[in-house]
C-alpha cells in the first residue's frame, strides 16, 4: 500500500511537471503564429530568387567571401554525406541542382567529375563561379556554373548523378512535380541515381524539438530560451522554407523512382534516440529510375 502511494505521488508529480511544460509551450505558440499558413499546392507560387542573396549564403556559413574560399576544402557534414551516398567516380557527369555557393560542385569537380552547377539566384551563381575558379589547376574546365531554372535544362544531356542538397524544401508542390519529372528525363538509364538531402523534417521541427524542450522546461525557462525553433533569415526561414517534408511526403514525391527514404538525428538525447527513425531532423533519399 505504501508503495502504491509513492507511485501515485510520482505519477501526479510527473503529470504536473509535464502539464506546466505544455502550458508554457502553448502560451508561447499562442503569441507567435507558426507554420506560415502557406498553401504548398498553390499553382504558380514560387520563392523569388532575390531572397537568396550573398549575405544569406555567406553569413549563414562562412562569414565573408575570403573565409568561404579558404574553407572550400572542408564540406559541411550534410554535403559531405551527399557526396558519399552518391558514390561518385572520376569521369562521371554530375548535376548539382540548387547549387547555392557551389561548395558541393567544387568537391565533385575536384574528384574528377564533370559537373553542371545550376541555380536561379544571381548571387549564388557568382559565389559558385568563385568556387569554380578556386579549383586546383586542371579542374576548372570540369565545372560549369549555369544561372537558370531547372525547367530550362536540355533533356538531351544525361547525368550519372543528380544531387539535390537542401533544395526540395524551397519548392512548392507543383514545382516538385515538375522537378522529379525533369530529373527522370536527365538521369542515365542503369547507372543514374538521385541523391536528396532536406531539412528539417516537419515532424522534428513541429513535434520532436518542442517536446524535448517541454521535458526540460525548467532549464529552458531559466535560460530564457523558446520552446519552438527560432527561425530567421539564416536558419529555416519560412519565407524560403515553403515546403518542409516528412519521410512519407518525400516518398510520395518519389513514387516514380525506386527510392529509399530515411531520416536520422545526430543528437544523443533520449527522445532523439527513440524517434530518429521517423522524426530525425535530416531526411535523406537515394533514388534510381524504375525498371
Amino acid at each position: 500500500e505504501e508503495m502504491s502511494t509513492v507511485l501515485l505521488f510520482l505519477f501526479i508529480a510527473a503529470g504536473a511537471y509535464l502539464s506546466i511544460g505544455c502550458a508554457l509551450a502553448f502560451a508561447e505558440a499562442m503569441k507567435v503564429r507558426r507554420g506560415g499558413g502557406k498553401n504548398i499546392s498553390q499553382p504558380d507560387a514560387y520563392v523569388d530568387s532575390v531572397i537568396y542573396d550573398a549575405d544569406y549564403y555567406l553569413k549563414a556559413y562562412a562569414g565573408d567571401k575570403q573565409s568561404y574560399i579558404a574553407g572550400l576544402r572542408t564540406l559541411p557534414i550534410s554535403l559531405a554525406r551527399c557526396v558519399s551516398l552518391a558514390g561518385i567516380r572520376p569521369g562521371e557527369k554530375v548535376l548539382d541542382l540548387g547549387c547555392g555557393r557551389g561548395a558541393l560542385a567544387y568537391h565533385c569537380a575536384a574528384l574528377g567529375c564533370h559537373v553542371a552547377a545550376v541555380d536561379y539566384s544571381e548571387d549564388a551563381v557568382r559565389l559558385a563561379e568563385m568556387a569554380r575558379d578556386a579549383l586546383p589547376e586542371g579542374c576548372t574546365g570540369s565545372m560549369r556554373v549555369l544561372k537558370m531554372d531547372f525547367r530550362e535544362l536540355a533533356e538531351t544531356e544525361k547525368y550519372d548523378c543528380i544531387i539535390m542538397a537542401d533544395l526540395v524544401e524551397h519548392l512548392y508542390d507543383w514545382q516538385l512535380k515538375e522537378l522529379f519529372v525533369k530529373a527522370r528525363s536527365l538521369l542515365k538509364k542503369g547507372t543514374g541515381r538521385l541523391v536528396i538531402h532536406t531539412a528539417p523534417n516537419r515532424i522534428f521541427i513541429n513535434i520532436i524539438f518542442p517536446l524535448k524542450r517541454i521535458l526540460n522546461w525548467p532549464a529552458i525557462v531559466g535560460k530564457g530560451k523558446r520552446f519552438f525553433y527560432t527561425r530567421d533569415k539564416y536558419s529555416y526561414d519560412l519565407a524560403m522554407h515553403v515546403n518542409e517534408q516528412t519521410p512519407a511526403s518525400l516518398s510520395r514525391h518519389l513514387r516514380q523512382f525506386r527510392a529509399r527514404v530515411w531520416c536520422d538525428d545526430g543528437s544523443a538525447n533520449v527522445v532523439s534516440l527513440l524517434t530518429r527513425s521517423f522524426g530525425g531532423a535530416d531526411i535523406w533519399a537515394v533514388a534510381r529510375l524504375s525498371e
